[in-house]
């Protein structure tokens, strides 16, 4: 589905036409294919940029009798943005807290930027990554907006002038500085939401990971937050249900089944894929599908 260069590109995983079924538990279409020799490409291409991250072989469970992910493996470099898709309960929100250390307790490597995901390098890796909770109420935890959005800028010993410009172009950027002196239990869902993505935008990250980052948008600041998306020019990671916006977002998709990597490759290719999609529990992203009138 794609030139044997964009092959190297997306790691050891690549597309094909043939369908097989998986797993025992859990019915999944699997259209991946393993292809050797790929690992070499995968290390020449990354020494071109140094943002990337590399997953190999990664297990994880909350229970031991309970396997959450499954040999999980891709490279994501620099300009790959990338939609993680799946039902609910395959793993995406484990996936991507894993990256920022808030699962520690895996199998297999995960390296960030060379760096690997061990409780010594947290500091360093979270300087890289900004991370959007899927509950905001987990992220926001200062009295105001301006205290949240402060908060980790100096929190890394930034001088508050130096505090005070990426707090304002931040809450600028996505069109929220009138809630800059607003408590923040009285904001709407909504605000809530935009106000933990205001949050990374002033570390200005390498890395943007997004759990759900549409929800509880009106159509207007989803609109803001797909321009975001797309004038970031580094790595992101989106883990969504809004495969209208994956359509308009990414460049490549990840789809999970059952903890696994199902597919891993280009963004229209997958999501034009009706019977893909609706044998791993999705439909055709709204824009793709017939009216019912």
């Amino acid at each position: 589905w794609w030139k044997e260069g964009d092959e190297a590109l997306r790691g050891k995983t690549t597309i094909c036409n043939k369908a097989q079924q998986v797993g025992r538990s859990r019915k999944a279409t699997w259209c991946s294919c393993l292809h050797a020799g790929r690992e070499k490409n995968c290390r020449e291409i990354s020494k071109m940029s140094h943002i990337h991250i590399n997953f190999e072989h990664v297990n994880y469970s909350y229970e031991k009798s309970v396997p959450i992910l499954q040999d999980i493996t891709f490279t994501a470099h620099e300009n790959d943005s990338i939609g993680l898709i799946g039902a609910n309960g395959v793993g995406k929100s484990t996936l991507l807290k894993l990256l920022v250390g808030l699962n520690p307790d895996y199998e297999g490597s995960i390296r960030v930027e060379e760096m690997p995901v061990v409780k010594e390098m947290l500091p360093k890796v979270r300087e890289k990554i900004g991370y959007v909770f899927q509950d905001s109420d987990s992220q926001l935890f200062m009295s105001t907006v301006f205290a949240d959005v402060a908060f980790a800028p100096r929190n890394y010993g930034l001088l508050e002038t130096e505090v005070e410009q990426r707090v304002s172009h931040a809450l600028e950027q996505i069109h929220i500085g009138h809630l800059r002196d607003k408590q923040i239990y009285k904001l709407s869902g909504g605000e809530k939401k935009m106000a933990s993505i205001a949050t990374i935008l002033a570390m200005t990250p390498d890395i943007i990971l997004m759990d759900e980052p549409s929800i509880a948008l009106d159509p207007k600041n989803r609109r803001t937050l797909i321009h975001i998306l797309n004038d970031f020019e580094h790595l992101k990671i989106i883990a969504s249900h809004d495969l209208d916006m994956i359509l308009e977002t990414c460049n490549r998709v990840i789809l999970m089944a059952g903890g696994r990597i199902v597919c891993d490759g280009d963004t229209k290719e997958i999501l034009t894929n009706k019977e893909l999609l609706e044998a791993n529990g999705l439909e055709l992203p709204f824009c793709l599908q017939k009216p019912v009138w």
